[in-house]
């Protein structure tokens, strides 16, 4: 599928999330986001898009 890309989805339900996903970032501390790994993240991805 495009190459291996997967797409994106803005928005999901998770009141009627039919496989109980849980969103750990929601009022997550700067600390929490540090150990999931936000920062490195944010890296990769504004480095991704620079090119």
């Amino acid at each position: 599928m495009n190459g291996g890309e997967v797409p994106f989805r803005e928005y999901y339900d998770l009141r009627a999330d039919p496989y109980r996903l849980t969103n750990r970032l929601h009022g997550a501390s700067t600390e929490q986001e540090r150990r999931l790994g936000v920062p490195e993240s944010a890296r990769r991805l504004t480095a991704a898009r620079a090119t």
